[in-house]
């Protein structure tokens, strides 16, 4: 019987150290060098204006172009976005959102990524919406801002 509590017990010891043995590893993690690659293709075929970039006028492959290597520099040096700071992976991430959008001519359903400040904390956090989200919210802002300027003496409870 004791033997028996024994194997019962060092099972349910491996049950609970294995899945934290894997806790280290973060699955949001990316390698930069697969972002290297994949940029290093793309930039190709830009400038050879073929594939899936043959469309793009010339002020939109001057821009791609410009943004991926503002990127390209920001991550350079580094083995996978763990090295990041987070301001740099939101700047790269909406890089990398902004030329799919491009490419596919998505650009108001990218994703654009802020960090904003946390109320009544100095902490911040990651806000992603699509870019006509944000769009909407802006007017949102800008039409109740204008609607409570027209009416002067008016006031609010």
């Amino acid at each position: 019987m004791r033997a028996l509590r024994f194997a019962s017990f060092l099972v349910l010891g491996l049950m609970l150290a294995i899945p934290a043995a894997f806790a280290s590893v973060d699955s949001r993690v990316l390698m930069l060098d697969d972002i290297r690659t994949q940029q290093t293709q793309i930039r190709d075929d830009v400038e050879a204006r073929s594939g899936r970039y043959k469309d793009l006028t010339a002020t939109e492959r001057n821009e791609l172009l410009s943004k991926q290597a503002r990127m390209l520099q920001t991550i350079e040096g580094k083995h996978s976005t763990a090295d990041l700071n987070d301001q740099q992976k939101t700047e790269v991430f909406n890089t990398l959102e902004w030329i799919e959008g491009v490419v596919n001519n998505e650009g108001d359903e990218r994703m654009v990524c802020e960090r904003r400040a946390v109320l009544g904390s100095t902490r911040k956090e990651r806000v992603c919406k699509t870019a006509s989200q944000w769009r909407e919210e802006r007017e949102a802002a800008r039409n109740m801002m204008d609607s409570r300027g027209a009416c002067g003496d008016c006031k609010v409870n």
